[in-house]
């Protein structure tokens, strides 16, 4: 890995950047606020699958709201964002597209299904939502006899991608509509940073540079100093500038600029990093930097053969995941 030269790549990936940016405090909304907001998108979105929505069984808890709806449907207002994201029970099979459509006659049936949502509502002042990206989900099947069917088009999803002034608030997809044939709704999820619309304060930004060579150490730290991790092919595809919206499960204070930073890695496993480093001297919005413990390979080299043995699993005890790692 050439350190020089992928820092130079993501510095010029970077583009225009200002010299200095506002810093903007994110509104906070009581849960009786979230509910009056999540009620208005569950009661659009049973609008357009002709049912009643308003007629849902409403469960809070400690981080969350769980709304079981008709239909099979089922919304989650998260308390700590008030990331909301409703599903309006469509079978995995049910509505799909008849034929294959030109991808900008699905872009417009995106933007009418948010018109009809009013998603722009979600956007404070000064603030906006700019379509961003459109993805297609499709299905085949084979016979007996390896004869593949042509594939069909089960779902579209459409991102947009939240602004606050001019730059863009990095993170999750800020609004994702998932849509059926003809239209139908499928799922939309709403995960918007809203500001107070006055900045309270007007920061310096770094250099692209002087970020990229921040990522380059994260990088560094994830992949160790082995031989191995000197073998492998790091890409940089590129590193954006703006705000950042932290997970859905996390309270946030303020929208602060960072740089955010896409590697490719191949080796003998390929991976994808996302990178994040502060584009401020001050710390606004602290983060757990990536590459401040050593990588999981190391981890289980450096254990002794008999913690090993205590950490395998017993036979018929499933582990699993959490989602929330």
């Amino acid at each position: 890995m050439d350190e020089n030269a992928l820092i130079a790549r993501l510095s010029e990936s970077a583009g225009e950047v200002p010299s200095h940016v506002e810093i903007f405090p994110v509104r906070q909304y009581s849960i009786d606020e979230m509910m009056r907001r999540a009620r208005r998108l569950i009661a659009a979105a049973g609008e357009m699958r002709d049912a009643a929505f308003d007629r849902g069984d409403w469960v809070q808890q400690e981080s969350r709201t769980l709304v079981r709806l008709p239909l099979g449907g089922r919304a989650v207002i998260h308390h700590a964002s008030g990331a909301v994201e409703v599903r309006t029970g469509l079978a995995p099979m049910e509505s799909l597209f008849q034929k294959e459509e030109p991808r900008e006659s699905l872009i417009g049936l995106v933007k009418a299904t948010a018109e009809r949502l009013r998603i722009c509502e979600w956007a404070g002042s000064r603030e906006s939502l700019q379509f961003e990206r459109l993805w297609l989900l499709k299905a085949a099947a084979t016979d007996r006899e390896g004869k593949v069917t042509p594939s069909v088009l089960c779902r579209v999803v459409g991102a947009y991608r939240h602004l606050a002034g001019s730059l863009p608030v990095w993170g999750a997809a800020s609004v994702a509509l998932k849509l059926g044939g003809g239209g139908t709704l499928d799922s939309i999820a709403v995960q918007i940073r809203e500001t107070s619309g006055e900045p309270i304060d007007w920061a310096p930004v770094i250099r692209p540079d002087e970020a990229a060579r921040q990522v380059v150490l994260q990088l560094a730290g994830l992949l160790g100093r082995s031989k191995a991790a000197s073998a492998v092919s790091v890409t940089p595809k590129a590193m954006h500038f703006g705000y950042l919206s932290l997970g859905k499960r996390s309270a946030q204070r303020v929208l602060a600029p960072f740089y955010v930073a896409f590697i490719e890695v191949e080796g003998d496993e390929a991976q994808a990093y996302q990178l994040v480093v502060s584009a401020t001297e001050n710390t606004y919005l602290p983060l757990c930097q990536a590459g401040t413990q050593p990588p999981p390979a190391q981890l289980r080299r450096a254990k002794p053969a008999s913690q090993l043995q205590r950490l395998q699993p017993r036979e018929n005890v499933r582990l699993e995941k959490s989602a929330d790692c």
